[in-house]
């Protein structure tokens, strides 16, 4: 079967409407019913890693496909950025602490990361589905820009040479925050980094400090085919996302928790925060071939692309996406349609510029197909 995005869909989308919504329904009301288990997956300095993946680290928790694994995180630098929960000034590490710990672990990323999860199964060359299921954020958020005199990050550190950091107290009851007297923002969180084991032949580095350490770790600094570091702000609870499978058993990590975050991510952070939980259903594919890394919700079809290059990126994206347009049957087209369509229909996003390989997002939405309505998860068919 040919690899690309969406390959399989080009079945699933085939199927009539009523039978995706059979399935769906039973996917979503049967998982205590199947006999699938719910686990949960604290942070604590043995389920949490800083800033590398490291496929030999010992899985933290083992599941079935279909299972439900909620899953706590932590704020940056192993939940050292972070106010003081008895500070009502919400007074946390100054910016030279900030930049202390970035220098402490130069090379790898700031991120606080869960995991991994071994989904059985699992092995290299399948697809894993991630249906994320709910997301619950802490109370506090950051948002910093590292001084530009020191550090060449965001995307204008020459017009920004001093750091600045601002803390955040979040009302999840009413599930929004004051950016500051007059401007009120809503939450909406989702999990900047979202990975499975890494690719082993990710290309070596364009730009950055190098991908892997000596001890043979990769940095989470980057995005690439098993997602890592994409700050998709479209993987809101609700959405799915598909991976590639590098390593036996998928092996899942979480981390980089966001709360809102607008496309670009340009003075390098979103408003960062950590989670109590995050529950995902990972779901092993074997009939599902998929190369880079591709989401869905209710509207649309999400298609991704990473490179140094932003142009490069955007390529990417667009060609995954015709690719997904001219293989899908429920409206068959050829690729120059499937071309036609995407620059006219497809919305093209940068998702950021700030994690040296860049990302863009072209999303599909489904609405345009009129003949057959697509259900949220037409994927949810082969669980039937």
């Amino acid at each position: 079967m040919k690899k690309f995005p969406g390959a399989s869909f080009a079945l699933l989308l085939s199927l009539p409407f009523s039978s995706i919504a059979r399935a769906q329904e039973k996917s979503a009301h049967g998982n205590a019913a199947s006999g699938h288990k719910h686990y949960s997956l604290p942070a604590t300095p043995d389920t949490v890693q800083w800033g590398w993946f490291d496929v030999n680290e010992k899985p933290k928790v083992t599941v079935e496909s279909g299972d439900t694994v909620s899953v706590e995180t932590w704020y940056h630098a192993l939940d050292k950025i972070k106010p003081s929960a008895e500070d009502h000034a919400l007074k946390g590490p100054p910016m030279d602490e900030i930049a202390r710990l970035r220098k402490e672990n130069d090379g790898g990323g700031p991120h606080s990361i869960t995991g991994p999860i071994f989904v059985n199964g699992a092995e290299p060359g399948d697809t894993l589905e991630i249906r994320i299921l709910k997301i619950v954020p802490k109370e506090y958020a950051q948002n910093f820009n590292l001084p530009g005199k020191d550090f060449p990050t965001g995307l204008l550190p020459k017009e920004f040479l001093d750091g600045f950091v601002r803390y955040y107290k979040l009302d999840l009851a009413k599930n929004e925050t004051e950016f500051k007297p007059g401007i009120m923002l809503d939450l909406k969180p989702f999990p900047g980094i979202l990975a499975v084991g890494v690719d082993p032949n990710e290309p070596k580095e364009k730009a950055g400090p190098p991908i892997k350490d000596d001890k043979g770790r990769t940095s989470t600094l980057r995005p690439w085919k098993n997602g890592s570091n994409m700050d998709l702000n479209e993987l809101q609870a609700g959405s799915t996302i598909y991976f590639p499978v590098f390593e036996k058993g998928g092996l899942i990590w979480i981390g980089d928790a966001h709360c809102r975050q607008g496309n670009g991510e340009v003075n390098l952070e979103a408003l960062e925060c950590a989670y109590k939980e995050i529950e995902i259903e990972p779901i092993v594919r074997k009939d599902l071939k998929t190369e880079w890394p591709w989401a869905e919700n209710k509207n649309y079809w999400i298609f991704t692309g990473f490179d140094e290059d932003l142009t490069e990126a955007m390529k990417i994206a667009v060609r995954n996406t015709v690719d997904f347009l001219s293989s899908q049957k429920m409206v068959p087209m050829d690729r120059y349609e499937a071309y036609a369509l995407t620059s006219m229909a497809a919305d093209c996003r940068v998702t950021q510029v700030v994690d040296i390989r860049k990302g863009v997002h072209c999303e599909v939405p489904k609405s345009i197909f009129v003949t057959h309505k697509p259900a949220a998860h037409p994927a949810a068919a082969k669980k039937e």
